[in-house]
Formats: structure tokens, C-alpha cells, sequence
């Protein structure tokens, strides 16, 4: 990603430290100088992290290999990764890559756990050694990011004075905006409230494209507990998190937007819950472009999402298969109290609402999770435009936002393209290659014809069907072509 800087308003409020710096880790190197100022050079250890954050200074960069970092090599479980305004961390390298670009944090993985002894296995953890928080992101601004990383195994189940029974992934306090992305929040956990993360007086942390999954909440908010907080989660995912009031987010005396999301098999465990999203207290919550499915709430709450005394607005969204109070309706969206619009959204059982459907919205398979459209969904090309937040332009898959699917009527409203429901966006495949187009015109035709002609018997472009010679093959293939490409 590239970011320009327009103007200044004056010299002293543009320029970066003299030291400002890529700095590099890498904890399976063992030599060099240990200092990151190269990949040869590179922090060590598993809490290079951490050194290099503690040297960083705004305007720096820090640049993470693969493998698995701690916050500590001791056992105290008070510490944590810091982030710094005006810093960015980045994982996904091998060790050798000269260009951000180069980086891919899905292929060469950088975790950042809490298994301090280093006793966690693959089908249990051994939470009494781990760290309360990994990361924090309290009091820092926009420019504090995070990207490309796999926070694991926190635990905060320690004193609610220091709020080290919140947060076991992140917690962010004290006016903190903090820039979290491509990260993946899995199995953390917490006694008080947010497995994955704690937010209260925060100025608009941000998340986008990242995963919560197998978090424990406590009593407040599987993934996510937010109180008194401005927060955005733009194309993320919550799966089978849980906790007793939220499942995956609650949104407590703040406000909150959810775009193109997906809400998978998260939990409610007690009464008067939400399976994906509870809402209270005063808040206010605009969830868009976003899919629930097989959310559970006990007792009489909402499978999808549960509303009292706030304001929450929903837009193009699926609810579908969740579960909850006995009414089919209430089983997708509990509202208590407050103020509630639904429109242009897919809700089993049905919603009052402009737009609103109750079929089924044919996901490509329910059971095994994955939530695409189908061909002949009738979510498709059927959402409102003018809901979509301006400046989105990609699904939940980082697809494009608006794409008109040919042979589909247009039942949404706006100018076409029309958005389609849910977190993704069906797509169109491109259309076949055009290979006896020898001339790029978009048409087969006599102009093609003389090209392959003074071609015939040679090699090139006229060789259509790969043969290696011009015959009456590839004479055969553009005949068969002839007219306007596809």
C-alpha cells in the first residue's frame, strides 16, 4: 500500500525523526549484530517484538520474519506487546525480502502468543502461565498498526483493578485508536469481558480484515467487550466465539459499526443475550453488508443479535439459522428497547422492514460454513446502495463491493450496480480469452483472417491452438470463432 502526503501545514509537523527506520526481527536468526537494522542484523529471540518496538521511534516501521514471539521470556504475565503512535509492526517475511509487498503473513505465519512455558499442545492449553494481555494498544493513535499476525492463547483472568481479567488478545483504553489488520485473534480468553479484546474510552480503533475465532468472553463479549467506545470492524469474521451476554461483540455505552462481516456459530449462554451481537445501554450500532448464520443465544434472547435501550440500525443483511427465543423472528433479531431499523435484509421468519425478505438466501453450504451466494440466491443484486458506507468497495473477501450479475433482476435500489446482501459479493467470472482476436479488437473477423494468413507455416501469434505451426488448425479454431468475442 502506498500513502501520499499531501501538504503540511508546516515543516516541523511533516518531518519524521532523524532515526525513523525499518526495523527488523527474525527469532530463528543466530547471528549477526542483533540490532535490526537488516535482516542479517536482525532483533532475535522470541521477544525481538518487543525490543524493536522499545527502540522504535514514530515514523519507524518494524518488519517481522515467521515464527513464534512472546512478550516475555520470564513468567511475569503482565507484559505485553505496546504499540507506539506513529509505528507500524508487519508480519508475513521470510527473512530476505527487500519490499513490503514481498510479504505474505497467510504463507509465513508470525504468532504472537501467550504460552509463556512453552506447555500449550495442539489439543490443550495450559492457561495458568499466560499472559494476561498480548497486545496493547491503549493511548495510541491510528497511525499504532498492526498487521499480519496471529494473537493466541491470552489470559486474562487476573484483577479487575488493572483490568487483567479483560482483553486476553488486546486491550485499548485511554483514548486508544490503534490500526489492527490481517490479524487472527484464536483461543484467548478472559473472566470479566472480551476473549479477543477489550475496548472502554477509546477514539476509534479500527479493525479490518481480520479473523476472532475459539475466544472465551467471560461474561461480556466472546471476541469483543466495547464500553464507551467509537469502533469499526470493516470485513472481519467471528466464529464460534462465546461468552454468557455477547457472544462475539458487545457494545456497551459506545458506539460501534459493523461492515461486511460474517457472524458464524458464536454463543450466547445466558438469557436475554445475543449469539452475534449484543447492544446496550444506551449505544449505537450500524451493522451493514454483513451475514449471521447458526449463532445460538439460551433462554430468551436473540440467535442473531439483541437490542435494548439503543439505537441500532441494520442494513443488507442475512440472518439465517440462528437460534434463540421460541419466536422464528426473535430467533434471528431480539429487539427489547430502543429505536431498531431493518431494511433491505434477508431475516428467517421475517422483519418489518423496507425491503426486507424472509426466503431462503442459499448460501453454498450452511453446514459447512461457508456463506456465499449461489447462483440463484435471491440476495442477489437485491440490497439498498445508499446503506453501503461510502468509500467500500470490496466484500468481505476483498472482492469488489458492486458487481451486476447478467440474467439477475435488479431488485435493490440505487444505480447499478446493485449491492448484493450479505458479507459477499457474488461474482462474475471473467470472460473466456478471446485467442483468435489476433488483432484486439473484440471481434474475429476478416482482419484476424489476414493476419493469420501472412502468417501460415511460421510461428506466431496465429497459432492459435499451441501447436507450434500455423496451419489449418488454427484456421479451423478462428472460423469457429467468427464474430464478436464473448
Amino acid at each position: 500500500m502506498k500513502f501520499y502526503i499531501s501538504t503540511c501545514a508546516s515543516l516541523l509537523s511533516c518531518s519524521l525523526s532523524a532515526d525513523a527506520a525499518v526495523r527488523y526481527v527474525n527469532v530463528g536468526l543466530a547471528s549477526g549484530a542483533n540490532n535490526g537494522t537488516s535482516w542479517v542484523d536482525a532483533y532475535q529471540g522470541a521477544t525481538g517484538i518487543v525490543t524493536a518496538l522499545s527502540a522504535s521511534v514514530s515514523g519507524d516501521s518494524i518488519w517481522v520474519a515467521a515464527g513464534t514471539y512472546k512478550p516475555t521470556i520470564t513468567t511475569s504475565r503482565t507484559v505485553a506487546h505496546t504499540l507506539k503512535t506513529g509505528v507500524a509492526v508487519y508480519g508475513g517475511f521470510t527473512g530476505i525480502e527487500t519490499g513490503l509487498s514481498a510479504r505474505d503473513w497467510v504463507a509465513h505465519p508470525c504468532i504472537i502468543t501467550g504460552d509463556l512455558l512453552g506447555n500449550d499442545t495442539t489439543v490443550s492449553t495450559t492457561w495458568a502461565d499466560n499472559s494476561y494481555h498480548l497486545v496493547i494498544g491503549s493511548g495510541a493513535l491510528a497511525t499504532a498498526i498492526l498487521d499480519g499476525f496471529t494473537v493466541r492463547a491470552g489470559n486474562a483472568n487476573g484483577a479487575t483493578a488493572s483490568n487483567y481479567d479483560k482483553g486476553g488478545g488486546i486491550i485499548i483504553t485511554n483514548s486508544g485508536a490503534p490500526t489492527i489488520r490481517n490479524c487472527t485473534f484464536i483461543a484467548n480468553r478472559c473472566t470479566f469481558g472480551g476473549g479477543a479484546g477489550y475496548m472502554y474510552n477509546t477514539s476509534g480503533p479500527t479493525f479490518e480484515d481480520c479473523v476472532f475465532a475459539d475466544n472465551v468472553g467471560g461474561s461480556y463479549g466472546g471476541a469483543f467487550d466495547t464500553n464507551a467506545v467509537l469502533s469499526k470492524f470493516l470485513r472481519c469474521s467471528f466464529i464460534n466465539n462465546q461468552a454468557a451476554r455477547a457472544g462475539a461483540i458487545e457494545v456497551f455505552s459506545g458506539n460501534c459499526t459493523i461492515t461486511n462481516c460474517l457472524f458464524r456459530n458464536n454463543k450466547a449462554t445466558t438469557s436475554a443475550g445475543g449469539g452475534g451481537v449484543w447492544v446496550g445501554n444506551s449505544s449505537s450500532c450500524t451493522i451493514g453488508d454483513s451475514s449471521f448464520a447458526s449463532n445460538s443465544c439460551t433462554g430468551a434472547g436473540g440467535g442473531g443479535v439483541y437490542i435494548t435501550a439503543s439505537a441500532t440500525t441494520l442494513a443488507n443483511c442475512i440472518f439465517w439459522s440462528n437460534t434463540g427465543n421460541s419466536t422464528v423472528a426473535n430467533n434471528q433479531i431480539m429487539f427489547a428497547s430502543g429505536t431498531i431499523g431493518v431494511t433491505y435484509s434477508t431475516v428467517q421468519g421475517g422483519y418489518t422492514g423496507v425491503g426486507n425478505l424472509s426466503t431462503d438466501p442459499l448460501f453454498v453450504s450452511l453446514a459447512l460454513g461457508d456463506l456465499h451466494l449461489t447462483d440463484l440466491s435471491p440476495g442477489i443484486d437485491s440490497g439498498a446502495n445508499a446503506s453501503v458506507p461510502s468509500g467500500t468497495v470490496t466484500d468481505r473477501d476483498g472482492a469488489p463491493r458492486f458487481v451486476d450479475v447478467p440474467g439477475i433482476i435488479d431488485t435493490g435500489v440505487g444505480t447499478p450496480p446493485m449491492v448484493d446482501r450479505g458479507c459477499y459479493e457474488k461474482q462474475v467470472p471473467p470472460p473466456p480469452p478471446c485467442i483468435a482476436d489476433l488483432s484486439s479488437d473484440g471481434a474475429v473477423n476478416g482482419l484476424d483472417l489476414a493476419l493469420l494468413l501472412g502468417q501460415w507455416g511460421s510461428v506466431g501469434s496465429g497459432d492459435i491452438n499451441g501447436d507450434g505451426s500455423i496451419d489449418g488448425g488454427d484456421l479451423g479454431m478462428m472460423l469457429a470463432a467468427w464474430g464478436a468475442c464473448p
